[in-house]
């Protein structure tokens, strides 16, 4: 045992003898490794990132009815989409997610009047007005995502409608 280094452990393996006795140095030369690589990893999530629907549970919206055009995104190839599809899906993620964000914010919004109003105990007329907002709001949400579906029935030949519903698990 003559030839432990002062400040390292028995039974340590040979990077904590190296490193030296301060405990937390692996985790100071690890850090920016560990944020270089989920830098990269959220950049190339960053466009998909957009296509994602809010969370329900976290946000207080309702769970979507049908989710195909991310699927759609991340399966062109398997769907074997010729130029002009691939085009008409890329226009559609540049354009679509960000209209619907738009709603699902201002729904958010909206529920937290809501539910302000209720706190505040104002008059049901008043909360039922907001209320109204909220339930077509939700609907238009709904709807463009049917209205999405139905783009894709559109744009998509039969077989790679079908297989896009196969692959999103709702065929």
């Amino acid at each position: 045992m003559g030839n432990r280094m002062p400040g390292a452990k028995v039974g340590t393996g040979h990077d904590e003898a190296c490193l030296g006795a301060h405990p937390k140095l692996k985790e100071i030369l690890m850090k920016p490794l560990l944020i270089a690589a989920a830098f990269t990893l959220g950049l190339s999530g960053a466009a998909l990132a957009q296509m994602q629907p809010s969370n329900p549970a976290k946000t207080g919206l309702s769970r979507p009815v049908i989710q195909l055009t991310g699927i759609l995104a991340k399966n062109m190839d398997v769907l074997q989409l010729n130029d002009e599809q691939r085009a008409d899906v890329k226009n559609r993620v540049a354009t679509m997610p960000a209209n619907r964000k738009a709603l699902e914010a201002e729904t958010i919004e909206l529920r937290a009047a809501l539910r302000q109003a209720i706190v505040d105990g104002k008059p049901t007329t008043e909360r039922q007005a907001i209320a109204d907002k909220v339930g077509a709001n939700e609907v238009k949400l709904v709807m463009m995502r049917s209205n999405c579906a139905d783009h894709w029935r559109e744009v998509l030949t039969d077989a790679q409608f079908t297989k896009l519903l196969e692959i999103a698990g709702v065929s």
